[in-house]
């Protein structure tokens, strides 16, 4: 038995694809994968070098998956520079406002994770890194000025980097919108 139907003119149709079957994304091919990594590894050694030139920590593990986001999905909305800036800055502000509210405690950084989420849709911005962002301001203790403005300059830089990438074909169209 065939897992083709018959149409009502008798031509097959294909069969219909699994729950769990053929779901993955095609691969990009060997270039653009290459040219994405590289892009990547480009982009957050830029930010280990200036965080060790100005003595301040810019590589943090949020900014990692940012710069793969922008590197290897350029046109996704979760890489555009509004999802990127306001998705980071506004879930270290929240992650920070929890803690001053109700301090330092796994139970605090699930929610502020969580409420992040509803933050960034609320803004038209979001950008999944970022609600690990807030769990870092809950759980580290962070000087809170400090820490939005590193984190604002880190985020820039990563669009930056995506932008410069971009404009050298390293990587695919970006950025497709920016506010």
């Amino acid at each position: 038995m065939s897992n083709q139907t018959q149409t009502p003119t008798g031509a097959a149709t294909p069969p219909a694809r699994g729950r769990w079957a053929g779901g993955a994304p095609p691969f990009p091919g060997s270039r653009p994968a290459a040219l994405g990594t590289l892009a990547t590894v480009v982009s957050l050694v830029i930010l280990v070098a200036l965080g060790e030139a100005t003595d301040q920590l810019l590589m943090i593990a949020p900014l990692a998956a940012t710069a793969m986001i922008i590197c290897s999905t350029p046109v996704l909305p979760p890489a555009q520079p509004r999802g990127v800036m306001l998705g980071q800055v506004g879930s270290g502000v929240l992650g920070l406002v929890a803690v001053a509210l109700f301090g330092h405690s796994l139970w605090v950084a699930a929610v502020a994770a969580g409420l992040s989420v509803g933050l960034m849709l609320l803004l038209r911005a979001v950008h999944a890194p970022a609600a690990a962002t807030a769990v870092l301001a809950v759980l580290q203790d962070p000087a809170p000025l400090r820490f939005l403005v590193l984190l604002a300059v880190g985020s820039a830089l990563l669009v930056l980097v995506g932008l410069l990438a971009s404009r050298l074909g390293v990587i695919g169209k970006y950025p497709t919108y920016w506010w």
